[in-house]
Order: structure tokens, then C-alpha cells, then sequence
């Protein structure tokens, strides 16, 4: 589960069967990485957050983290109705915006993004759309004008782009739910589609309304353009990469046995969904989500500096991380050391400069893990 976000408006994430939009015109080949024995740790190394004290590090409601390309950290908290900086070691640099409705100020901070070029875009339907704000925290404007259906899932690529999911309903003919994940650049229309994906609109079946958008893939983005997804299946173990204009280069599957929840599991993730979901304003739908008998094999993916593409097993409930070379070979396995199970909740964010993650159902208040990269 990563990077959940939801608006009363907006149902957000991706299309179970991914088809690229715009091939290579070549044929890709699918590989098969090998099993290895190897396994390393990754270590937790700092964190970020209190439940008491300096207002700087406490957070009411993480909706997204993000490295910049300088390395530093970026949290969007929807409750303080501000985007917090901290240094890669965690020590605070400065808050961009703070609840209003004038010029720079935020309202329904949904999704952020730190675009290539080292500006920051915020989504805020209220306030116009994507608003956009210098690295040092300056207002710059609206770069994008969404009153309704705004992006969502914002993943900061280059220059001055970034990749993100658009859920749209159609009352044309027969109520439609259109999906898209496509890469926008300062314009409310993509350039390019990664992906796109349309089915009945039936608000009596919330469940499966969710499942073929909230929960039906993960993808990353880095400075060079490069898209990396993986579909939440409770089948198939699958990773693509696209290039910056949808190509697919690479995709590889990997054989793994299916896991089934235990009744424990089940329980818990439907409270828990049901209660965040009336959280976050949730309305104009049944709120009655009986969840999946089974693990999703796949549940994050990003990439790291040394060319590797990390992707975390979703049948395990402790956080284990298959990593890969952009052949699809597998290099080794990683594990977190001291998450424990509890940490099937966290939000995992990974790319040149490191891994960081947030829990999604925090026990006590909300806090950032930062972790050091084998």
C-alpha cells in the first residue's frame, strides 16, 4: 500500500491489466530473473517526528514523502495545510505554505511532487490546481488549472515534469470510470500516457471500485524520465519500466507462490480502511470494503543510484525487497531490520538518494524512517 491519497471527488491508483500507451515499436523481451540465496539488511539509520514538542517535527496527516534532487526531504502534511523540508539527515530547513486562501496558501493539499528542475508542485484543487513554488519556497503560480478530477499520486520526473494517476467519472452514456497514469508538464493535458483503463461506474461496489483503481499498481519515477510500475496482483509478479515517451523497455516476471491472509489480517485491514477512508471525507459512496483473501505479490517499487530497481514483496508482511539490474536479473534480497510486521503499513519512497517511509496506520503519532541503502 503505497501513497494512499483519496479525495471526497477522487478515486485514485491504477489498472489491474497494464497495457503501454505508445510501444517502442520493437519487441521487448520478458525475462525470468534467477533465484539467489543472497540476502543483506538495510538498516534504519534516523527518523523524523515526535508526538510532543517542537511544532517542526510534529506531523498531523502525511499524505506524501519525496527526495528532492538535492537529496533533502520533502513531507506534504494535509492536516498542517503544509509542505515540511528536512535535510537527508533529518534536521529541519523550512515549510513551504500554510492554510488560506491567498496567493501561496494551501486548502486541499492532495499530492506533491519535486519536479526535476528543483521547483516544487502542490496540488490543491481549491486553490486553482497545481501550484508551484520555488526550491526556496516561493509562490510561483498556478502551472496547471484543475478545479475537479485533479492529478493525483504526484511522482516528481525531470525538468519540469512529473508522473501521475487521473481518475475521471463519465455520465455520457453509462456512468464510466476512466483511469489514466500519464506525465504532465505544466499543462492539465499529458503528454504522454502510461496508461489507461475505463469500466463501469457502480458505486454499490466499493470494493471492487477500489481495487481497480486505489489498489492496482505502484510506480516510481526518476530524473532521467524512466517510469518504473508494478501491478498489485494477488497472481502475477510483474515490473516494467517505460521511457520518458512510453515506450516499454524492459518487463520481467518472477514465479512466487500465492499467500493468504489470516482471519487476523482481514480484519484488521478492513477496519482500518473503512476508518480512514470516513477519516479523509469520503462521501457519495458505500463505505463497506471486504478486502482480498490474498497478499498482493508485489506492493512498492523504486530505483537507487547504482542502477537497481527495488521492488518490495507484498506476500511477506515484514518489509523484503527483491532487488534487480536493468536486465531484470536478480542481484540479491533486502531486508529491514527492526520494522517488524507492523511496518505492512508503511509507505515506501526510494530513489538515488536513499529510502525513507511512513507508516499509513501509525500506533502512536506519525513519524519518517530513514534508512541507509546496501
Amino acid at each position: 500500500m503505497k501513497r494512499i491519497i483519496l479525495a471526497a471527488f477522487s478515486f485514485i491508483s491504477a489498472i489491474a491489466v497494464i497495457s503501454a500507451c505508445g510501444g517502442s515499436g520493437s519487441d521487448i523481451s520478458q525475462v525470468s530473473p534467477q533465484e539467489t540465496e543472497e540476502r543483506v539488511s538495510i538498516a534504519i539509520v534516523d527518523s523524523i517526528g515526535v508526538e510532543l514538542g517542537d511544532s517542526n517535527y510534529t506531523f498531523a496527516n502525511i499524505m506524501a514523502i519525496e527526495y528532492g534532487p538535492d537529496g533533502n526531504i520533502y513531507v506534504l502534511d494535509r492536516g498542517a495545510y503544509s509542505l515540511l523540508v528536512y535535510s537527508p539527515d533529518g534536521e529541519f530547513i523550512r515549510i513551504i505554505g500554510n492554510q488560506g486562501s491567498g496567493p501561496g496558501e494551501l486548502l486541499m493539499p492532495l499530492a506533491m511532487a519535486v519536479l526535476g528542475d528543483g521547483r516544487v508542485a502542490i496540488c490543491d484543487p481549491m486553490q486553482g490546481g497545481i501550484n508551484n513554488f520555488s526550491a526556496e519556497g516561493q509562490w510561483e503560480g498556478v502551472s496547471a488549472e484543475f478545479n475537479n478530477n485533479p492529478p493525483m499520486r504526484m511522482a516528481g520526473a525531470d525538468s519540469n515534469a512529473f508522473v501521475a494517476l487521473k481518475v475521471t467519472i463519465e455520465f455520457e452514456e453509462e456512468p464510466t470510470t476512466v483511469f489514466t497514469i500519464g506525465r504532465y508538464e505544466e499543462n492539465p493535458e499529458p503528454t504522454v500516457f502510461y496508461f489507461e483503463d475505463e469500466f463501469p461506474f457502480d458505486p454499490e461496489n466499493f470494493t471492487e471500485l477500489l481495487n481497480r483503481t486505489l489498489f492496482s499498481v505502484e510506480y516510481a519515477a526518476d530524473r532521467d524520465g524512466n517510469v518504473y510500475l508494478t501491478p498489485l496482483s494477488t497472481e502475477d509478479y510483474i515490473v516494467q519500466v517505460f521511457d520518458r515517451d512510453g515506450n516499454l523497455t524492459l518487463e520481467f516476471q518472477r514465479e512466487v507462490d500465492r499467500v493468504e491472509k489470516s482471519e487476523s489480517e482481514i480484519t484488521e485491514e478492513k477496519r482500518w480502511m473503512e476508518a480512514w477512508l470516513v477519516s479523509l471525507g469520503v462521501q457519495g459512496v458505500i463505505i463497506n470494503y471486504d478486502p482480498i483473501p490474498y497478499r498482493y505479490m508485489t506492493s512498492d517499487i523504486g530505483y537507487d543510484s547504482q542502477n537497481r530497481i527495488w521492488v518490495r514483496r507484498g506476500t511477506e508482511l515484514m518489509p523484503v525487497f527483491d532487488v534487480y539490474d536493468m536486465e531484470g536479473e536478480l542481484l540479491f534480497t533486502a531486508e529491514v531490520e527492526g520494522a517488524g510486521e507492523d511496518a505492512r503499513y508503511w509507505d515506501f519512497m526510494i530513489d538515488e538518494h536513499g529510502m525513507i517511509a511512513y507508516s499509513l496506520n501509525p500506533e502512536y503519532f506519525h513519524k519518517i524512517w530513514i534508512m541507509e541503502l546496501p
